[in-house]
């Protein structure tokens, strides 16, 4: 189901969640999302990745003890809350990483936070970055990247699919075309 809430990127958090994505590429990388939210929109401002995980091709166990380190200090560095997380589902041998969450990642989702999860294959052909319904994706070098977001509704324990809007990305190629 796809929801009437955007999940809006900023060029930083996009950019975190990329290089993330393509540091570890044939693991799965985490991290947590930082930003606003209000009725309609949930504006990721930072994404955060954790180094600690415990990294593997088909899922990544986060330090926990670590991680809530981190947490605990990021209210005195910005004003800005944690909305969840990101981590992606790269491509192992001939299995292409899909958007699709698991049911581990559902499991792992607590009420009221978003999830971005990021498809990183190897490309087959050069794709612009494109924004639609269900996902933003294009190719960066040889990565084919795909960005999906779901957030996991309090009213119900829901989790549905929003759209994922980055205006830097979409602007990406032209920008740097020569």
């Amino acid at each position: 189901m796809l929801g009437t809430t955007e999940i809006f990127l900023s060029d930083r958090a996009f950019l975190s969640i990329i290089l993330s994505s393509v540091e570890v590429y044939k693991n799965e990388c985490h991290g947590a999302l930082l930003g606003i939210q209000s009725q309609r929109r949930i504006i990721a401002e930072y994404a955060i990745p954790f180094q600690a995980a415990e990294r593997k091709f088909s899922e990544v166990t986060p330090n926990w003890r670590r991680e809530l380190k981190v947490i605990e200090v990021l209210p005195k560095l910005v004003h800005l809350q944690k909305l969840g997380y990101f981590h992606s589902h790269p491509q192992f041998g001939n299995k292409r990483g899909t958007t699709e969450l698991s049911e581990f990642d559902k499991d792992f989702m607590q009420e009221g936070e978003t999830e971005i999860v990021v498809a990183i294959n190897d490309a087959r052909k050069t794709l612009p970055w494109t924004e639609s319904k269900t996902g933003l994706s294009g190719t960066l070098g040889k990565y084919r990247i795909t960005i999906a977001g779901f957030y996991k509704r309090k009213k119900d324990g829901k989790i549905v699919r929003y759209r994922v809007l980055c205006p830097y990305a979409v602007g990406f190629d032209y920008a740097f075309k020569r």
